[in-house]
């Protein structure tokens, strides 16, 4: 699901900001060294920390809500996008509120200053989560969960910058949402009779390509995604503008690599699993 607040205005000038076109979430500075982690509180199984790992098998949670996660970066970064992944905030019929601060503090006694990412929501399901906006400066970044049901869980979570693609996938595409994948555990009777099945494995794939990309653009920028991919997943909104709720939170088991379809341009093509709405 993508959420962004009813301001947000995409700047006109920028080549492939268009909301129509590719967001990937790749780049995080959860990964940084420097990165310091409090949480308004934290359970034994689901300790604060686990956020900043790309894996879903942990997860954070708190033992009250409301509840807080704050990142601080160590320093001044650039930030447009957080992604939440494998989280109970729908389930739990919970609220989440994504904000930055610079640290700035105002009144007596100071409180620090926080600006909204993008508006404050309660997802329907637990399918991953995309706040976007555009770029800004932060040296903080908080979740604040409120509720007054379950206490949700959250597994993953990512803060950067989105990789904007110049343009959309293309025709043949399959959303990885709309493509699950099941593996079924099936029993049945001597006799042929239908016993019942199970659920073994489930999740989403896919496979996605682009075309026509400027090759100095796929090497500066594109590249960069490209060897991210070859060790952690990231999040998958193919038009953020038409298909909000499809969002995807996905790996690539093999390395992506593009073929000259052209002088001075790029096609690529690779396969993706993970996480959708299942």
């Amino acid at each position: 699901m993508i959420v962004y607040t009813n301001a947000f205005v995409l700047s006109a000038a920028a080549a492939g900001e268009s909301l129509f076109n590719t967001r990937i979430g790749w780049h995080t500075h959860t990964r940084d060294d420097s990165v310091i982690v409090t949480a308004s509180s934290e359970t034994d199984a689901g300790p604060r920390d686990m956020l900043l790992e790309p894996s879903t098998h942990g997860y954070w949670q708190a033992s009250a809500l409301p509840a807080t996660w704050m990142i601080d970066f160590g320093a001044t970064q650039s930030v447009d996008y957080v992604g939440i992944a494998e989280h109970t905030i729908g389930s739990s019929g919970a609220s989440v509120l994504i904000e930055t601060s610079m640290g700035d503090t105002v009144g007596s006694p100071p409180v620090q200053v926080w600006t909204a990412l993008a508006s404050e929501v309660a997802p329907a399901d637990d399918a991953p989560l995309m706040f976007l906006d555009t770029a800004r400066n932060a040296r903080y970044m908080r979740i604040t969960l409120t509720g007054a049901g379950a206490i949700p869980k959250l597994a993953a979570v990512y803060v950067g910058l989105a990789l904007a693609m110049p343009r959309g996938p293309e025709m043949g595409f399959a959303p990885p949402t709309l493509s699950r994948r099941t593996e079924l555990h099936n029993s049945m009777s001597r006799g042929g009779q239908m016993l019942g099945q199970g659920i073994k494995q489930m999740g989403v794939e896919s496979s996605i390509a682009f075309a026509r990309l400027e090759s100095d653009w796929y090497r500066s920028t594109f590249d960069q995604f490209v060897k991210s991919a070859r060790q952690f997943p990231y999040f998958l909104a193919w038009n953020p503008e038409l298909y909000p709720l499809e969002v995807a939170y996905v790996q690539t088991r093999a390395d992506i690599r593009p073929s000259y379809v052209e002088w001075d341009y790029f096609s690529v093509s690779w396969n993706v699993e993970g996480i959708g709405n299942e």
